[in-house]
């Protein structure tokens, strides 16, 4: 929890919450998701809601323009990687103790 990349999430994120422009689109972009989501549920043929598609095109161009998305991004990928690592020594770990116990060693 106290990694430069955790640390550095926190503060990306703190900083795109602050950025109203990036808050406002954030929510229209939920809100055009759940409506293309609804009618993709209900096999609705793309050409219905194609402006819905674009708009949320045009949104997401928008959003990838503004420096704290961009910034919050990276670090959550950063994040995503640490725990990557984590997860994969972890996983070492738990594997080589298994092994130690199919050899007939005690652990």
């Amino acid at each position: 929890m106290q990694s430069p990349e955790i640390i550095a999430f926190h503060e990306a994120e703190r900083n795109l919450k602050a950025h109203v422009r990036a808050t406002q689109l954030m929510a229209e972009l939920r809100l055009l998701q759940e409506q293309i989501g609804d009618f993709q549920a209900r096999k609705v043929p793309p050409k219905h809601y194609i402006h819905l598609l674009h708009n949320s095109e045009s949104i997401m161009g928008e959003l990838e323009k503004i420096p704290e998305v961009v910034s919050f991004q990276q670090s959550q990928q950063e994040v995503n990687d640490l725990l990557q690592q984590v997860t994969s020594r972890l996983a070492q770990a738990v594997l080589a103790r298994v092994e130690e116990d199919d050899d007939g060693n005690r652990v």
